[in-house]
């Protein structure tokens, strides 16, 4: 197994170094008055039952608990809403950011009347931390089909509620490596009413972005760094500096959201971080069977992809079923567009998608 994750480094870049885990912050201030927020948990089971294999390593199949929020308007509980998944690097702090006020996206939409749920994804935050080699895309993506189900059923913890909202309409929203784990989930289950990929291509991937998983394979082989609060291993870190995960992530930032971010940063499970480019290719042949509207959310300025070369449109000429292709482009913004001064551009945009999708 070792020699297989050694070879991964080779397919990925021949360069190397080493990386230690940066601490997270805990600190953040509440959501803006007249949005409510409501914990919520599920209980998934960490099996694999899409096309996108987790080798060199196997989902654990193991039970274990999802940690978020949902975030509801003031008065309502409305009948649709949307699941977010986060991409590397991040948490659900990524859509429901309080620390600086001003980016919180959860929170905007929920002002504008949508109801959200942000996740910590296995393996991040306060959900259960496996084993960083214990799950990988195919399972993160089966899992994300157990919360819509759930969603939808009312099969679900929310503390504070005398009934569990169901919901008759979800929608499924992935930022970065979690909008491939939105497509899988969306092309495997046929479960959802909307699409929203942001700040993901299945091709055309920057220098630095390929450094930057070179890296995190060398972790994976080395095998010791563990989850940020966490004694489990087999995770990496994405960018071993601030410096270089900053420069894959923000182009228009303050630099307050900057260094609050820079706080917050989560490792990420060596079995995502090894089947991520084995789920491309598998992507790339099962996009276009996605039969449901997509918001395509890209940003002008986006580190992770080969400046010059027009990767939305390449992505978005794969949606091929798609009834409704939305095109939300933000020009001069970086890849953590939640994050970007242009953030309320991203929020209108989609309150406007959301609204005409019924959630």
């Amino acid at each position: 197994m070792r020699r297989g994750r050694l070879l991964l480094i080779l397919a990925l870049l021949a360069l190397c170094g080493s990386a230690a885990a940066v601490p997270a912050s805990a600190g953040a201030a509440s959501h803006a008055p007249g949005v409510r927020t409501v914990p919520v948990t599920f209980t998934v089971v960490n099996d694999n039952e899409t096309a996108v294999s987790c080798l060199p390593n196997t989902a654990d199949g193991k039970t274990y608990t999802i940690s978020g929020s949902l975030i509801l308007p003031a008065r309502v509980t409305p009948a649709g809403v949307t699941l977010y998944a986060h991409g590397l690097g991040y948490a659900s702090y990524f859509w429901d950011f309080t620390a600086v006020p001003g980016y919180d996206y959860a929170g905007a939409e929920a002002a504008a009347g949508h109801a959200s749920v942000v996740i910590d994804r296995l393996g991040y935050g306060k959900s259960s931390i496996p084993p960083g080699a214990a799950t990988c895309v195919g399972s993160q993506a089966t899992i994300l089909h157990e919360i819509v189900r759930d969603l939808r059923d009312g099969t679900y913890t929310a503390t504070g509620l005398t009934t569990t909202p169901r919901f008759g309409k979800v929608g499924l929203v992935g930022h970065s490596a979690g909008g491939e784990l939105v497509e899988v989930e969306a092309y495997t289950f046929r479960d959802i009413n909307a699409l929203g990929v942001m700040e993901w291509a299945d091709q055309f991937y920057s220098l630095g972005a390929y450094t930057a998983f070179g890296l995190d394979a060398v972790q994976c082989v080395l095998g010791n760094v563990k989850q940020v609060g966490s004694s489990s291993t087999g995770y990496a870190q994405f960018g071993t500096t601030d410096a270089q995960y900053d420069s894959l992530m923000f182009r228009d930032v303050d630099p307050a959201v900057e260094a609050a971010a820079n706080a917050l940063r989560t490792n990420d499970p060596c079995g995502q971080i090894e089947s991520i480019l084995t789920g491309t290719a598998i992507d790339i042949l099962n996009v276009g069977s996605i039969h449901v509207p997509i918001a395509y959310v890209h940003a002008g300025d986006d580190g992770i992809f080969q400046a010059g070369l027009p990767w939305p449109s390449l992505q978005e000429s794969l949606y091929r079923s798609t009834p409704k292709l939305t095109d939300i482009s933000l020009p001069g913004e970086g890849h953590a567009v939640t994050l970007e001064r242009g953030a309320p551009k991203l929020e209108a945009a989609m309150n406007a998608w959301l609204t005409a999708r019924g959630l």
